[in-house]
Order: structure tokens, then sequence, then C-alpha cells
């Protein structure tokens, strides 16, 4: 028989690993689904992969569909991809654009605010508005779609006040998706976060990583690049808050959050094989500090700012040992692929 939660939690010693059952429990997984995802605000997507009315984007999770679409007031509704007449899915496709959603089992037929508009046979006296899609709350920060599949959601005052003139500079809200990699691993969900946040495995494992970003320098290396990187910043169109570190936060709302920059190591002006510039500059950036940004929003999205490129990487559960890694590649809005920048680089 599976030892409950609270026997394990009892178990566990401060800065080992968590007892195996964490990751193997199917008890343990669904606790993780209930309290931490459908409690937590989710990275969904892009504002630039839904630009204009009737353009959509689903996000999937352990089973769970949510409908990403523009409105015809340019609003971005989070639907669940769910028919209230029998539960089909309304819609199939991954991304696309469309001016309803009809549901593909019995033809009702919604709007793109997810209002009922159609059911064949319906009773003239039955109130549509009752019967809408559901909704799952929304919010867009610099460009980045968060949903929250909980009744109440905690604040993101408190994250979108302290981020604000950190991620400011990089003009996210301006930026757009470049390329996109899905990698499903036959992994817990935890184990891919455990092995993105800890650099232990870095040097051995991640050489052409390590040879330029300075996570693992020594103390007098680090502070000696940092204040190098610092002596830049100006220049290059960063502010001094746009490059202070805060480490990590969870605000008493509960948001969880953190953002550093630190200094590349010599030779490299941003994360590339030969040090070199990718792609053009982002947002209000000017030039190059020799600088990248690490920066977290919730429980399984991180960010890797460069001055020219900005990386995502998020973590979703869809079974107890499979796990979607989604990498995802942002670039100056006014970029061209092919002239400004090259896929392969």
């Amino acid at each position: 028989m599976a030892e409950p939660i609270t026997t394990l939690l009892k178990k566990h010693r401060p800065g080992f690993a968590l007892e195996q059952a964490f990751y193997t429990s199917r008890e343990v997984f669904e606790q993780d689904l209930e309290r931490v995802f459908f409690q937590s605000w989710l990275y969904a997507g892009h504002a630039s992969q839904i630009p204009e009315p009737g353009t959509f984007l689903l996000f999937e999770m352990a089973g769970e569909s949510v409908i990403l679409v523009r409105d015809t007031d340019s609003k971005i509704n989070a639907l669940i991809n769910v028919c209230r007449h029998r539960g089909s899915r309304v819609c199939a496709e991954a991304e696309g654009s469309t001016r309803s959603f009809v549901c593909p089992y019995h033809g009702w037929t919604y709007d793109l605010q997810g209002n009922l508009r159609a059911a064949r046979y319906l009773p003239d006296n039955v109130d549509k508005s009752r019967y809408g899609l559901k909704h799952v709350h929304v919010r867009v920060i610099h460009g980045m779609i968060f949903i929250n599949f909980s009744e109440n959601p905690v604040s993101l005052r408190a994250l979108e006040s302290d981020l604000a003139e950190c991620l400011k500079p990089y003009g996210l809200d301006r930026a757009k998706v470049a390329h996109r990699e899905l990698y499903p691993i036959k992994a817990n969900w935890k184990l891919m976060v455990e092995n993105y946040i800890e650099c232990y495995h870095c040097a051995p494992a991640h050489r052409e990583y390590s040879k330029s970003h300075s996570r693992q320098a020594p103390d007098a290396k680090a502070a000696e690049l940092r204040a190098a990187m610092m002596a830049r910043a100006e220049a290059a169109g960063l502010s001094q808050k746009s490059i202070d570190r805060f480490g990590s936060r969870s605000s008493q709302s509960g948001e969880q959050y953190f953002y550093d920059r630190y200094p590349l190591y010599p030779g490299y002006k941003t994360g590339s094989e030969d040090g070199e510039p990718v792609a053009p500059l982002m947002g209000e950036i000017r030039d190059y500090d020799c600088g990248a940004a690490d920066f977290q929003v919730g429980p399984v999205t991180y960010f890797l700012a460069y001055p020219d490129y900005t990386v995502v990487y998020r973590f979703l559960p869809q079974d107890l040992q499979e796990t979607d890694c989604e990498v995802v590649w942002l670039v100056n809005e006014s970029a061209v692929e092919g002239k400004d920048y090259d896929i392969e680089r």
C-alpha cells in the first residue's frame, strides 16, 4: 500500500532528494496537479502567436485543454475546450484561425468570447447565456500569456511590479516566436524541473554553455565579470534595476518568481556558438553588455534573455511519467527569418 503524503513529508531529510514515491506515486501526482498546477499561473503562449481576431492556440496539460483566442475586440480569452452539451472537444487543431468554434459532435456553435450562439432544436425558452464555454483566468504580461485554472487565483501585482523595470528593456511585448521545439520526455515533471534549475551537471554535460556562461565561476572571477558587465549596462540601454539581482521571491498571495542578470565570459556577446549576435537587438537595448538574464514566473516556466533573443523553457506534466518540455525562441518582431536571423544558429 502506498504511503500517504504526510508520512512521506515527515521522512524527508533537508538537503536530500525527495522520497522515491514523490516521483512514482499516482496519488502524489494527482496532488501535484490539484495543489500546484491548477492553482498556479502557467505560461500558455506568446501574444504574437494569436495576432489577429479569430487566431487561436491550444494549451494542453494532463488531459485539460484550453483555447487561447483573440476576439473581435482584440482581447485574449482562455476558454475550456469542452462543449457544454456532451463534453466533446470543440477545437481539435493546435492552432489556426476561425470566426467561431463549432462542436463536431452536435454542432453547437460558440463565438470568440465563448458565448453559445446556435444549438439545433434548443427550445426558445432556454437561456443560451448559461451555456457558453467556461473561462479560465488569463493575464498578459509583457506579451506573455498566463492562465490560471483556480476560481480565486493568487494576485500577480507584486510579480508585475518587481519585474516591470527588469523586463522593460527586452521589449518582450514587441517580440515574436522565431521557433518552437517540443520534447516529450518519459519522466516525472519534478525530475525535469530539478535538472533545469541545478547547474551541478553543466560543466560535464553542457560544455558549450559552461564556456560562455559564468554561472559556475569562482566568486572572485564572477565579481570581476559582473563589475565589467554593470559598467557597460547604461550605454547598452539597460537600467540599474534591469541588471539587479533579487533572487527568488514568493509574496504573501503566493506567486513565485525570480530574476537574476549575470555576465558571460569574455569574447561572448550573446548565447551563441561563437559568441557573436544571432538576431537584431531586442526592445530598447542599444548594445551588448555581455550579460544574460534568468527569470522565472510560476513553478514550471523559465526564461533566458540575451540582448538579441530570449528562450522560454516550459515543463508541463501530461501523466505521471510523461512531461512535455517546450522550448521557444523569441526575437524582435521586426526581424526577418533568413535575413536577420538563421534558425539553425
